[in-house]
């Protein structure tokens, strides 16, 4: 249950009358309703995520949807006309008109995992000029990941190991055996996060598993629209309506695979870049590593 219930009437400002700071500081607020963890929103900061209970403001993944109106309703900006993407096609972008209020298109929050990142998604989709100084000192959506686990990592560590600690006999031996596994994956990932280009080529890896799976949702869509094709030739109604039903499954399938993709292209395409902010964290993350292993390791 969040924190802070009532939610105050939000006036929309124009994107382009403040600056990226102001409306970090306003997106934070925006978000207050859907957090949870009062401790890490309290100190909340461009950099914070909104997802996750360990580092993150507690807010659950259900709620990203919200998260995106909440944004929505706070800004104006004059890329509001819908133009489509090529003639004929469904898909559209946004490009300049009237100011009006902001329109998120479909997607395109799906990287906005902390507020920096979502003014970030602002600029980079026009509705805000970009600002290199601003974006120097956000963590990119790769490392808000790669550092994430991290930390989550980092924590099951420790309480594994006072959870172990009270233990005696049996029970203690095997959560011992257990926690010396759990350090040992803990130690792997330390040095995976140590060298940027072998996070990259594990982030890349799965990235290519996920395009493996997108494919073969993708040839499975189209093989279900061959079928339905030749049914519908043939005038088998039952047989029609079962394909199609099969047909919106398979969409729904995809649907969750790109975004699942597209996440991991991001992370793939940028874990491999690493600038003097990611750094920091990187350090951070990797001394509660390592702290968590010591003290793991002195346990037996």
């Amino acid at each position: 249950m969040a924190f802070m219930r009532k939610q105050a009437t939000v006036e929309a400002t124009d994107l382009n009358t403040i600056s990226p700071e102001e409306a970090e500081k306003r997106i934070i607020a925006g978000v207050k309703k859907y957090a949870t963890n009062e401790a890490n929103f309290a100190a909340a900061d461009g950099n914070t995520p909104y997802l996750g209970h360990i580092v993150g403001m507690g807010i659950e993944s259900s709620n990203l949807a919200d998260i995106t109106m909440s944004i929505e309703r706070q800004f104006l900006t004059k890329m509001t006309t819908k133009t489509p993407v090529a003639e004929g096609s469904a898909e559209f972008k946004l490009t300049a008109g009237e100011l009006g209020k902001l329109r998120i298109l479909d997607g395109q929050d799906a990287l906005a995992a902390t507020p920096g990142l979502s003014v970030k998604m602002l600029m980079d989709n026009g509705h805000m000029a970009k600002n290199d100084a601003y974006l120097e000192k956000v963590v990119s959506f790769a490392y808000v990941m790669a550092c994430g686990d991290g930390w989550k990592m980092s924590d099951a560590l420790k309480k594994m190991a006072a959870k172990a600690e009270k233990l005696a006999g049996a029970e203690r031996s095997e959560a011992v055996a257990n926690l010396k596994a759990l350090a040992g994956q803990a130690k792997e990932y330390d040095g995976l996060l140590a060298d940027a280009a072998k996070l990259a080529a594990s982030k890349s890896k799965a990235y290519q598993n996920d395009k493996a799976g997108y494919d073969a949702l993708t040839s499975e869509l189209n093989l279900t629209l061959d079928k339905i094709k030749g049914v519908s030739a043939g005038g088998d109604a039952a047989a029609l309506a079962k394909l199609r039903g099969e047909e919106a499954e398979i969409r729904t399938r995809l649907k969750m695979s790109s975004a699942k993709l597209r996440v991991s292209q991001e992370v793939a395409e940028a874990a491999g870049k690493r600038r003097a902010i990611e750094e920091t964290k990187v350090a951070a993350v990797r001394k509660a590593l390592q702290d968590a292993v010591s003290a793991a390791e002195k346990i037996n």
